[in-house]
C-alpha cells in the first residue's frame, strides 16, 4: 500500500510541476496587460500637468496686463512712437504668456481704450487649450478656458488728484 501512496504523491507532484510550469508566462501576460494602463495613467497625469500649467500662465500675463493697464502707462514701437493704451494692454498679455500662442482677438479689454483715471478695467483672455498626445486630440473634446482680472485704474500723471 506505500508504494501505491507514494506513486500517487509522485503523481500529484508532476502535475503541480506542470501547472508551474504553464504559469510561468503569465508574468507576462500580466504585464501586457498593466502596461497600457500604466502609460495611459502616466501620459494622464502629464497633460493634466500641461493644462494646469497653461492656465496658470495665461492668468499670470492676464494680471501682469491689468496691473500695467491701472497705471495708464503706454509702451512704444519699433520705432519709438507711443502705442495706444488697448495696443500695449495686448503687447503685455502676449509677453507674459511667451510661451502660449496668444492672438489679439482672444484679448477683450473692457472699456476697449484701458479705460480713463479712476475707471474699473477688464482684461478677458479666451484661449483653446491643445494637447500634447494624440490619443488624446482625438478621443477628448477641445478644452477652452477664459481667464480675467480686473482693477481700478490709479488717477495717471498729469490728472486731478495727482
Amino acid at each position: 500500500m506505500k508504494t501505491s501512496r507514494g506513486a500517487a504523491k509522485a503523481g500529484a507532484m508532476t502535475r503541480l510541476g506542470r501547472v508551474a510550469r504553464c504559469s510561468r508566462g503569465s508574468a507576462l501576460i500580466e504585464m501586457a496587460l498593466v502596461t497600457p494602463m500604466l502609460l495611459l495613467l502616466l501620459a494622464s497625469i502629464f497633460e493634466f500637468g500641461r493644462m494646469f500649467h497653461t492656465r496658470l500662465t495665461a492668468r499670470h500675463a492676464v494680471i501682469e496686463a491689468t496691473r500695467f493697464a491701472i497705471t495708464g502707462n503706454q509702451l512704444t514701437d519699433e520705432e519709438g512712437d507711443p502705442l495706444d493704451r488697448a495696443s500695449s494692454i495686448r503687447r503685455i498679455v502676449a509677453e507674459k504668456a511667451y510661451e502660449l500662442p496668444v492672438t489679439p482677438e482672444s484679448i477683450i479689454i473692457t472699456p476697449a481704450d484701458g479705460g480713463g483715471p479712476e475707471d474699473v478695467v477688464r482684461i478677458t483672455l479666451n484661449y483653446t487649450y491643445d494637447y500634447a498626445f494624440p490619443g488624446f486630440i482625438d478621443a477628448l473634446p477641445s478644452l477652452s478656458f477664459s481667464v480675467a482680472a480686473a482693477m481700478r485704474n490709479e488717477p495717471f500723471y498729469g490728472t486731478s488728484g495727482s
